[in-house]
């Protein structure tokens, strides 16, 4: 009896590390797969932040006296969501202005440096809602003719701003959730601006991306990676081009 005691002793405690042992070999199966998982969310999300940099408008933009304008109202669509819009080109701009499309009154004017390619729109009150404005940039050799040339944009009605305006900070909260960093929100913020269609209302069966809202989220990122700038500045220097061609207007 005493025998058959001690061997239930020595039986016991030799399953123990068998136990132990089972547990360690499926601890060391499970957590390589949470981890692999993870990776392959975070290759995922990198694989998308590199394809934004590689969409294009369907049609680039042409100079003149030596200035390409190119945001708002010239890439693809006429219509803008910012009430604050950025306006931004390519060239030697000397002079901006800003105009009420029905009354053209002048609403906003600024004197520009040579190096600038880009200013937002600062005045008193923003844009309204629905209107439609039109602007023009003037260079030091601009013509005559040029002086004519102006662009016409609008500002999303009041309703669709807002549902817009709910869907970024929702995008938003979840990105930073995820720790995604300034660039990379930008990056999907403008994502939601080339994804989001816009319907014309002089013509409701062409449906365009709001690229111009899409620049203005990438200009917004405060203090930027060198690398994020260059990727940047190759991206908008690749709207332009030497032949003029046609843009969405309105008549």
């Amino acid at each position: 009896m005493l025998n058959l005691k001690r061997c239930k002793f020595v039986f016991s405690y030799a399953i123990i590390p068998l136990f132990v042992g089972t547990a360690a070999i499926s601890n060391a199966h499970t957590a390589p797969v949470a981890k692999s998982s993870q990776l392959v969310a975070q290759q995922s999300f990198a694989s998308g932040l590199a394809f934004f940099w590689q969409r294009r408008p369907r049609h680039r933009l042409g100079a003149r006296s030596g200035i390409c304008p190119i945001s708002p109202g010239l890439i693809e669509t006429y219509v803008v969501w910012s009430d604050r819009p950025l306006f931004v080109w390519q060239g030697k701009g000397a002079q901006i202005t800003v105009r009420d499309r029905q009354t053209q009154a002048v609403l906003w004017t600024q004197p520009l440096n040579a190096t600038e390619q880009k200013i937002a729109y600062n005045g008193k009150e923003p844009l309204q809602p629905g209107k439609l404005y039109q602007w023009q940039l003037l260079g030091a050799e601009s013509s005559s003719s040029d002086r004519n040339q102006w662009t016409t944009f609008q500002i999303m009605p009041a309703e669709e701003r807002d549902k817009i305006q709910a869907d970024l900070q929702t995008l938003e909260q979840k990105l930073q959730s995820a720790r995604a960093s300034q660039e990379e929100i930008a990056q999907k913020k403008a994502d939601y601006f080339l994804n989001y269609e816009i319907k014309h209302k002089n013509n409701k069966n062409d449906t365009s991306n709001a690229w111009s809202d899409a620049l203005q989220t990438l200009f917004e990122v405060e203090n930027p990676s060198p690398s994020f700038v260059k990727q940047r500045q190759a991206y908008v220097a690749d709207f332009c081009t030497k032949q003029a061609t046609g843009t969405t207007q309105i008549n």
